[in-house]
């Protein structure tokens, strides 16, 4: 517990406050710690931010709403948020620290940029139209015959694209005052690049658009760019592509398969925050996994595996329902481009290893590549396979540490107030207190949201 819950007049440190609905989205951007208060708690929170005494906010609470508050249950609350300052800690106070690189965001993203982005893409979309050689398909990806250079080329020629994706994003927070930092992480067997836009919460919701969509914006320029280089490569070598413009076109194909990649809504997505945003939830993708999940268990027989869907929002349990088809058809598209595009390629390539690994007896030029290919490929699935069992591994041993806590709060004095929630599938953020203080009598506590039983604590997300 915070010292200055015990002084006369709490210290905050510097708080957010968004409306959201009926509610307020209230947090600490340097944190990046977020939750959502009904209206008459905010309000109370603002007043004591803004240097409000204590007695004079319970009496203004008591006037305006006709009941009394729990002041110290209050604090508390806001103690375990970690909006109030401790010993130590150091209160910023004033306007926010200028953000780096904010003006190249808002060049990036001005008019006249997006004039320049809509020209290179008519010119994009007539060269598709009138230059077949340019258009991107599977077997375009094979620029070379030789197989280990395909696959160390695009493997390689990609992360700068990749990179840039990231930076949009970096870029469209940084234009609105949003600090972010990027780093590298892992989407299913594929390491990606991640952009962490710290404080996105903190600001309205119209403004949270476009640093989600703003990767997407870089792939489709990249994607244009890719296509009118190889345009110009023809242009200039006759009839057909060199290896330039062969290149080119097979890196535009590794391109829009990323750009497919943002409507897998199953997994958390560029359109997946754009949804969850817009339908005014926090945690809708673990709520979504949730709901699916218990379905599943049900029609199995395995009611003891479903989990405590009270733990999400009841905002999030109702966009979930009719949410979840939308998540299965992300799983469609992903097999549909798995069948219009993986299956081709690997056919093909399973087709050139038959053919150049039958010459064993004579190994010439193409066996060796293949070699060097098939080796590279065992490297690589072989180091996704060990990170994978380290990410289940810790997961395994984050679930086992939060049921060990859930087990001494259970054990606790005032254990029979404890919520009777279910720890979260995987590694969602716990969304609810354990337990709900006592309040002090002859004092009402404030409404109290959901999906916790804890005043004034709704859900906690990180923007990612």
């Amino acid at each position: 517990m915070a010292d200055t819950r015990q002084t006369a007049e709490p210290a905050f440190h510097q708080l957010t406050f968004v409306p959201e609905g009926d509610e307020v989205l209230v947090g600490r951007a340097d944190t990046d710690s977020y939750a959502l208060f009904p209206a008459d708690g905010a309000m109370l929170l603002h007043k004591l931010t803004t240097g409000m005494p204590l007695a004079d906010a319970v009496a203004w609470y008591n006037a305006s709403y006709d009941e009394p508050v729990d002041m110290e249950d209050f604090l508390e609350t806001l103690d375990d948020l970690g909006f109030l300052l401790g010993d130590g800690d150091d209160s910023v106070v004033g306007a926010p620290a200028a953000v780096r690189y904010a003006r190249l965001g808002r060049a990036v993203f001005s008019p006249v940029a997006w004039v320049v982005y809509g020209a290179i893409a008519v010119v994009c979309v007539v060269l598709l139209v009138r230059m077949p050689d340019v258009r991107p398909y599977p077997k375009t990806l094979f620029f070379t015959e030789s197989l280990l250079l395909v696959q160390v080329g695009l493997l390689f020629a990609q992360l700068p694209f990749v990179f840039l994706h990231e930076s949009f994003h970096a870029l469209a927070g940084r234009r609105i005052g949003i600090p972010s930092s990027l780093g590298v992480g892992r989407r299913l067997y594929f390491v990606v690049f991640e952009t962490t836009l710290n404080g996105l919460l903190g600001v309205p919701r119209r403004k949270r658009y476009l640093p989600f969509l703003a990767g997407m914006v870089a792939d489709t320029l990249v994607f244009c760019l890719l296509v009118c280089a190889a345009a110009l490569d023809a242009h200039g070598n006759g009839p057909g592509l060199s290896f330039f413009g062969r290149f080119a076109v097979a890196l535009a194909f590794v391109t829009a398969l990323r750009f497919v990649w943002q409507f897998y809504l199953f997994l958390r997505t560029d359109l997946y925050y754009v949804f969850s945003t817009a339908l005014g939830c926090v945690a809708l993708h673990d709520a979504t996994r949730a709901m699916i999940r218990n379905t599943l268990c049900r029609l199995l027989g395995l009611r003891h595996r479903t989990v405590d869907l009270e733990q999400w929002s009841e905002r999030d349990r109702k966009v979930a329902r009719w949410y979840a088809p939308f998540a299965a058809a992300g799983v469609l598209v992903m097999l549909l481009t798995a069948a219009a595009t993986a299956v081709p390629v690997l056919a093909h390539f399973v087709r050139l290893l038959v053919d150049r690994l039958g010459n064993a007896g004579h190994p010439d030029s193409g066996f060796w590549d293949s070699v060097g290919f098939l080796a590279l490929s065992v490297v690589q699935f072989g180091l996704v396979g060990v990170v994978a069992l380290r990410d289940r591994a810790r997961a395994r041993e984050q679930q086992r540490q939060r049921q060990q806590n859930g087990s001494r709060t259970e054990a606790a004095p005032d254990s029979a107030q404890a919520s009777d929630s279910a720890p979260a599938p995987d590694s969602a953020p716990d969304p609810a207190s354990d337990s709900v203080p006592a309040a002090t009598p002859g004092t009402a506590p404030l409404p109290l949201p959901a999906p916790t039983t804890a005043p004034l604590h709704a859900e906690q997300e990180h923007s990612r």
